[in-house]
């Protein structure tokens, strides 16, 4: 047989025209047939022709299943990934549901995927300046803009195709960290949690090795990862209090009354009674009001203190002195005693000075 021999389709039996053939590993197939294979379908020249035919009856089943189909969740810009909450399906196409009769998209179930991880592809332009003669050249150190592609990794249990890729931006984005980054980001994760409750996915993997990452997660990105339950959790790091309310200080020890500590090393007052401002003052044993100098002694006499600053009873403070008694005297003429007066009251003689 020459090279240039008619060649006919073993799987439709038409003639194959110029350029149309498309090799099997036991037989010829033509390229109308080749399209009804599966788009994500890629071991063609390996398929007998047998195989073939199977995938082909494969693919009308699959349009039945297509008829009854209904999306209610949408993820993507350019090929979408369509899901069918109610009956556990997901369909990946480039055209709406409305074109979708040529296109014949699979029909997978969500329970069929092994695994779905999220990789952001990483490009850079060099930005250049203008030298003196108006040429341009580079920066020194050389300066880029650099660029990112967020594309999502499924390997799925399906015996027709093992893995497929799907690109969830139209226009590469620019710039880390951006509204445009964070909302890619943040939509792969919303497609990861629907896809596989529960289970997860790999975080970004950087294809040119230019994000530094952090247990799986870029640094520095401003995004939070969803946790198991798929809510977003504001810090991957934080653990939940055992007691199920969120802990302002994680050293803090409840109060064994019952009551919120403010001061973790204030002691309860052993009376019972609303613990003092001043955590070392002493309750006074006689019920009243501690003094505004905790020093201050009490006054046994009970008068007010003095100001003496020693705050001390003075022991040889002395009373105050009264009026001498006046004396009797003795007349120096009759030796008469008398009690007053400045005669004497027996002889009338003057009291001598």
């Amino acid at each position: 047989m020459g090279l240039f021999d008619k060649k006919f389709c073993d799987i439709c039996g038409e003639k194959i025209g110029l350029l149309g053939n498309r090799k099997l590993e036991d037989g010829n197939m033509c390229k109308d047939c080749a399209k009804k294979l599966s788009p994500f379908f890629s071991d063609r020249r390996s398929s007998t022709i047998d195989e073939i035919k199977q995938q082909l009856e494969y693919r009308e089943q699959n349009k039945v299943a297509l008829k009854s189909f209904r999306p209610n969740l949408t993820f993507g810009d350019g090929k979408k990934i369509y899901v069918d909450m109610a009956n556990g399906n997901f369909v990946v196409s480039n055209f709406s549901p409305n074109n979708w009769d040529d296109e014949n998209p699979d029909v997978m179930a969500l329970s069929s995927i092994m695994s779905c991880n999220l990789k952001i592809d990483e490009d850079k332009d060099e930005i250049y300046t203008q030298g003196k003669d108006g040429q341009r050249v580079s920066y020194n150190p050389p300066r880029y803009k650099f660029y990112y592609n967020f594309i999502l990794e499924f390997a799925v249990n399906n015996p027709y195709f093992d893995d497929f890729r799907v690109q969830l931006n139209t226009f590469r984005i620019e710039g880390m960290g951006t509204m445009e980054y964070n909302k890619y980001q943040q939509m792969a994760m919303e497609v990861i949690n629907t896809l596989t409750p529960g289970r997860g996915g790999a975080m970004p993997n950087m294809m040119n090795g230019g994000m530094p990452m952090n247990n799986g997660m870029p640094m520095n990105q401003g995004f939070a990862p969803a946790n198991a339950y798929g809510q977003p959790q504001a810090n991957p790091y934080a653990q939940p209090n055992p007691y199920g309310q969120p802990q302002a200080n994680p050293y803090a020890q409840p109060n064994p009354y019952g009551q919120p500590q403010a001061n973790p090393y204030a002691q309860p007052n052993p009376y019972g009674q609303p613990q003092q401002a001043n955590p070392y003052a002493q309750q006074n044993p006689y019920g009243q009001p501690q003094q505004a100098n905790p020093y201050a002694q009490q006054n046994p006499y009970a008068q007010p203190q003095q100001t003496n600053p020693y705050g001390q009873q003075n022991a040889y403070a002395q009373q105050p002195q009264q009026a001498p008694v006046s004396q009797g005297w003795v007349c120096p003429a009759c030796n008469a005693t008398n009690d007053s007066g400045a005669f004497c009251a027996c002889c009338g003689t003057p009291k001598a000075n």
